[in-house]
């Protein structure tokens, strides 16, 4: 009798991917990875017996650990033989060919290997410069060609009458570890032949009952995200806008030609930023205790970024938005210096171009806006157009708190602080959390 593996249909997913360059299996714990890897790898040298593999790990100690029992669980009783020298690192099958087993700790070891496949195991738990040394060393490994045959084994060609050969591919299996190197290759930057499959723990019917129960009373909202439905989430010190989430605060809203426009905005000599804004459909939760109930949406269109000073950015809202009515809402720091380095106060170059400012006499505290951009967030009064305004959404995600002072980072090597500054002028303008009202809510994390 055969053995029936049982796999879920994120695993069958990845299993039955034979076109994609690269695969990135991500999820949280008790997801599986290791398994589908194995039972990929089987796969494959079922397929091609004489083909060598190279299987990586992040240390030695998983091989035994992680990866020996995993083999013995998807192979033991299904009547295929094999055998593990651990001392060369190598699993030998009956049928030909070799795995061989190599450390991402060390990845010049990576080398002098002509193989078929890589697969990398908890490659995201490596450090993004490290994660990024191992990829090239075994992208260039994968080299083993075999010619693709047709079912009535002929050889099969393309349309220039070359022999097509099958994919050398790379097979990822990871627990998310934030915004590391597998987010970077397969999300953010993903080539046209890459493919992520998300897959949440709960999937797997063969864990206990309470074990993600357990895990929830130990991780906080974010990284549950993580450890159990495999999302990438930031994992420092604490993200500062957790209830941003890209899907549920998406918008598919776009500009109407001549609508009134809410454009909020931070002052910053040669890097001022923008993030223009539309009105939309109210608002209703059903509770009638909610401050804006029944208010207008507000979504944002677009990211206005590199500007060197409020001049330049005048001319590019007039030149993008000529027939628009313009509100600003600046950074009220605005009335007393200028980005143009003149006396005359940045606010006061605004309102002569003919727009109109709304801002505060002095800039709310910083954890006052944070929490009415998350107040926001969780009740759809603001949305975002996360497909016009990508680096928005990248900065919402990714803004941590400084341990020491426990406010959100500044940077001095990226813009993330100060989009976000510039976002959350107009919101917290709009929709201000008032102290008394915030003191008899549960703002954990704050």
């Amino acid at each position: 009798m055969k053995k029936v593996i049982e796999l879920t249909n994120s695993q069958t997913e990845l299993l039955l991917d034979k076109t994609s360059k690269a695969v990135a299996y991500v999820s949280g714990f008790g997801g599986g990875k290791t398994f589908v890897l194995v039972t990929k790898m089987v796969d494959i040298k079922l397929e091609h017996p004489n083909v060598d593999i190279l299987y990586l790990l992040p240390t030695f100690s998983m091989f035994r650990d992680i990866l020996f029992p995993t083999i013995s669980e998807v192979l033991d009783g299904s009547g295929i033989g094999y055998r593990i020298n651990k001392s060369t690192g190598e699993v030998f099958f009956d049928c030909g060919g070799r795995v061989i087993l190599k450390s991402m700790d060390a990845p010049d070891t990576i080398v002098g290997m002509n193989v078929f496949t890589v697969l990398l195991d908890e490659l995201d738990t490596l450090t993004t410069a490290k994660a990024k040394s191992v990829w090239q060393k075994a992208i260039a490994r994968a080299r083993k060609k075999i010619i693709a045959f047709d079912q009535d084994g002929n050889k099969i060609y393309d349309d220039e009458g070359d022999e097509v050969s099958l994919i050398n591919q790379m097979i990822v299996g990871t627990t998310p570890e934030g915004y590391r190197f597998v987010h970077e290759m397969f999300e953010k930057n993903k080539p046209d032949n890459y493919r992520l499959i998300q897959a949440s723990g709960y999937e797997n019917i063969n864990l206990p009952k309470d074990y993600y129960d357990n895990l929830r009373l130990i991780y906080p909202d974010e990284l549950v995200e993580a450890y159990i439905n495999g999302k990438f989430v930031n994992m420092q010190s604490g993200s500062v806008y957790t209830s941003f989430d890209r899907e549920l605060c998406d918008s598919d809203v776009i500009y109407r030609e001549g609508e009134t426009l809410h454009i909020s905005m931070d002052f910053n000599v040669m890097n001022m930023n923008a993030i223009v804004f539309v009105e939309r459909e109210p608002v209703f939760t059903g509770d009638p205790n909610f401050t804006y109930e029944g208010h207008n949406s507000f979504h944002s269109i677009r990211h206005l970024k590199g500007i060197k000073d409020t001049p330049e950015m005048i001319e590019v809202i007039r030149n993008r938005y000529p027939t628009s009515p313009i509100y600003v809402y600046p950074d009220a720091s605005g009335k007393n210096v200028s980005s143009k380095g003149f006396t005359t106060s940045d606010i006061s170059i605004l309102k002569k171009a003919g727009f109109h400012a709304r801002h505060p006499n002095k800039n709310p505290r910083i954890m006052d806006r944070v929490q009415s951009v998350n107040a926001s967030f969780r009740t759809g009064l603001i949305k975002v157009n996360v497909g016009k305004c990508k680096e928005l959404t990248e900065s919402l995600e990714q803004q941590v708190y400084n341990k020491n002072t426990e406010l959100p980072e500044k940077s001095s090597t990226n813009s993330i602080d100060d989009i976000n500054d510039a976002f959350g002028y107009f919101v917290h303008y709009k929709f201000p959390l008032k102290r008394k009202y915030m003191k008899k809510k549960d703002l954990g994390g704050f």
